[in-house]
């Protein structure tokens, strides 16, 4: 018995008929594939024709018109209210700007301190700034202060400072710059830290001086300037030049006759802190306390101009309205409610102030003042915006407020209770319409209006619809408050919105109403 080795080109070879089986059996597969894929194809075109096949019986069906049918909606009593909602800015009813002049006995008027800072509350007797060294003091007032005031003066600007002056010191009102007023003024100065003006001393010609703290020689010229114009050391307020040597020239025993009063000569004597009251030294305010909502200079600015903005009185909410809203708001009822949304007077009535628009007036409610300085600057005047927006009084203050902010419509409204911070967002809800009581809502597409004008609703009740009169008074927001013209409306009624199919078979009694097809 022999091994046979096997041949070497026998080992490790692979079958060639291997490669052949291979690709028969892929053919195959791919036969099969094709064959289920027409299959599944013939299946789908069957059912998709098999599908849109309809006998006649179904095809009329799908012609035939939809049943009669009805989208219904009640009746309600409640009362239908139109609001016009705002947004406003809670600000103080005046606004006064405050306007800096030439202290006498000052060659230039420069801002020297300003004390009061925005958002600060201001209180009589406040400075308000520093010119120049001297105080402007706050105190209320009707108009701004026109002349210099000295011992001896008559007039209303006088009753004006002693009416200030009463609730601090007690200052009896009588019209007369008197001991008792160079005494409050004093007193007004100490307090705010300031050296009282003194008069110039035994006085002969009629005429008592000012001075910015010291005492001045040689008059107005002395100091390098010209004689002021308007105050009382010059001409009592009349505004004709002063005589050469700075005083009043001697007009009789009566002294100098100026615009709201009098002069009386000083005693003779030494000069008192507080027997001269300067213009540029004292700026009036309608309503105190006040606060500071704008400062506009800064401390090395020229003073003869805008210095800062007070607001005072009571609080107001003012609100941009297009002219549409104007117009709706100018007719608003005697007893429409407004009230207030999201703000701080949430939940609070308020009333309508007024209406201002860009033809209401250029200016603003002001109130100025031109107190000349000794270079016939304006010194320390008061403009304002009162709440009608309109022009009053004369000034060389600046108005903060036109009738209109940048040829805009606006409304003031005025909120009841406590102040809030100048400046808030306010909501104001403004009741225009409200519908009275024993109308009815429904909704809009309820009433039927025939091309005379008539209106109706149709009430549908056991299957049955009768037509009922009705007065619409107005619409909003999808109702509309009625008032029926019978006794057969009532809340919780059905009444038909929309109908659909043969107006003849829905059971109206009397054969009539809208259809939509």
């Amino acid at each position: 018995m022999s091994l046979e080795e096997p041949d070497e080109t026998q080992v490790g070879r692979p079958s060639a008929g291997r490669p052949a089986d291979t690709r028969r059996r892929s053919r195959r597969g791919l036969v099969v594939a094709a064959v289920v894929l027409v299959l599944f194809g013939s299946s789908g075109s069957v059912w998709w024709i098999a599908s849109q096949a309809r006998t006649p019986e179904q095809r009329a069906a799908d012609a035939a018109a939809p049943p009669p049918s009805r989208i219904t909606g009640k009746v309600s009593d409640q009362q239908l209210v139109e609001r016009m909602e705002l947004t406003g800015k809670v600000e103080t009813a005046s606004r006064t700007t405050i306007t800096g002049g030439r202290p006498q006995g000052a060659d230039r008027a420069v801002v020297t301190a300003l004390p009061a800072t925005a958002g600060k509350s201001l209180r009589a007797g406040a400075v308000v700034a520093e010119v120049s060294g001297r105080p402007v003091l706050l105190l209320p007032g009707r108009f701004p202060a026109y002349r210099d005031l000295k011992a001896g003066d008559k007039g209303p600007d006088v009753q004006q400072l002693q009416r200030a002056l009463q609730p601090l010191y007690g200052t009896a009102v009588n019209g007369t710059y008197g001991p008792a007023t160079v005494e409050a003024v004093r007193k007004l100065y100490v307090a705010a830290g300031y050296e009282a003006p003194a008069g110039q001393g035994p006085s002969t010609t009629g005429g008592g001086g000012s001075a910015a703290g010291t005492a001045r020689t040689g008059g107005a010229a002395a100091a390098g300037g010209t004689a002021p114009r308007g105050g009382a050391e010059t001409d009592g307020g009349t505004g004709t030049a002063p005589d050469g040597d700075g005083g009043n020239a001697t007009r009789g025993s009566g002294g100098s006759g100026g615009t709201g009063g009098a002069s009386a000569p000083p005693a003779a004597g030494p000069a008192k802190p507080g027997e001269v009251l300067p213009a540029a030294e004292v700026a009036y305010v309608g309503t105190l306390p006040a606060t500071v909502v704008q400062v506009t200079a800064a401390v090395g600015d020229a003073a003869d101009k805008p210095l800062l903005v007070l607001g005072s009185g009571g609080r107001q909410v003012r609100a941009v309205l297009s002219a549409d809203q104007r117009t709706r708001l100018r007719d608003l009822p005697a007893d429409a409610v407004i009230r207030f949304g999201t703000g701080p007077y949430e939940g609070r009535e308020g009333t309508l102030g007024s209406l201002n628009s860009p033809s209401d007036g250029k200016n603003g409610d002001q109130q100025g003042g031109t107190s000349g300085g000794p270079d016939g600057a304006a010194t320390a005047g008061t403009a304002g915006a009162g709440p009608a927006g309109t022009a009053a009084g004369n000034g060389g203050g600046n108005g903060n407020g036109s009738g209109a902010e940048g040829g805009r419509h606006e409304a003031l409204f005025v909120p009841t209770g406590a102040e809030a911070k100048e400046g808030s967002t306010q909501q104001v809800a403004v009741e225009l319409r409200r519908s009275p009581k024993g109308s009815l809502t429904v909704p809009v597409s309820a009433v039927w209006t025939d091309l005379g004008g008539s209106s109706t609703v149709t009430v549908t009740e056991g299957g049955k619809e009768r037509n009922i009169p009705v007065e619409v008074l107005f619409t909003h927001e999808g109702l509309s408050a009625v008032h029926a013209l019978d006794e057969n409306l009532a809340a919780g009624q059905t009444v038909v919105l929309v109908r659909r199919g043969n107006p003849a078979d829905s059971g109206s009694e009397d054969g009539s109403g809208g259809t939509d097809g």
